[in-house]
């Protein structure tokens, strides 16, 4: 599949009745401030019957500020999506696949990334040599979370079905951690 740049009017998109992705307040803030700032620097792919797949957001801002006339680039595909197609790029396209090194991140002035769309949770331990990962103690709770192939799963619960209770509390037998 092939992509091309086209121009579209706001009122000619159309959104997808099943998008999951929503805004909060702060997000619709934040995602406001940078198309003042900056415009549309990632545009919106739509289908070519002007359904829009990525940039539900962006569009809606947009034509908050500029109304319905304004127009803007968006990615077409070189054919009619299918519906598979469509509902995975979808989620694919709102699907925050990457990761921020935090080393890296503490560069950043840390009032900067707030304002930028940071929570200050996501900032806790932020300090000017790094991030600090939190120092753990007898009554701290960590959530931990493991990925198995399909294959593995099956391994896994296999083993843990001969272990009595949940699987948290077979993990801990396993791991003699009762």
């Amino acid at each position: 599949m092939k992509w091309h740049n086209e121009k579209r009017k706001l009122s000619e998109l159309i959104p997808y009745e099943m998008n999951p992705r929503q805004l909060t307040v702060k997000q619709h803030e934040h995602l406001t401030a940078s198309l003042k700032k900056f415009d549309l620097a990632e545009i919106p792919a739509i289908n070519t019957d002007n359904t829009i797949v990525a940039g539900h957001q962006r569009t809606r801002i947009l034509a908050e500020l500029h109304g319905l006339d304004y127009e803007i680039d968006v990615r077409v595909p070189d054919k009619k999506l299918t519906k598979a197609d469509f509902e995975e790029y979808l989620i694919r396209s709102n699907l925050n696949t990457g990761e921020f090194d935090m080393d890296v991140l503490s560069s950043f002035d840390e009032m900067k990334l707030l304002e930028w769309g940071f929570s200050e949770e996501e900032l806790q331990f932020f300090t000017a040599d790094g991030f600090d990962e939190p120092e753990p103690n007898e009554d701290s709770m960590m959530k931990v979370t493991l990925e198995y192939s399909v294959d593995d799963y099956s391994k896994v619960i296999g083993a843990f079905g001969h272990l009595p209770g949940t699987k948290e509390q077979a993990l801990f037998e396993l791991l003699g951690l009762k």
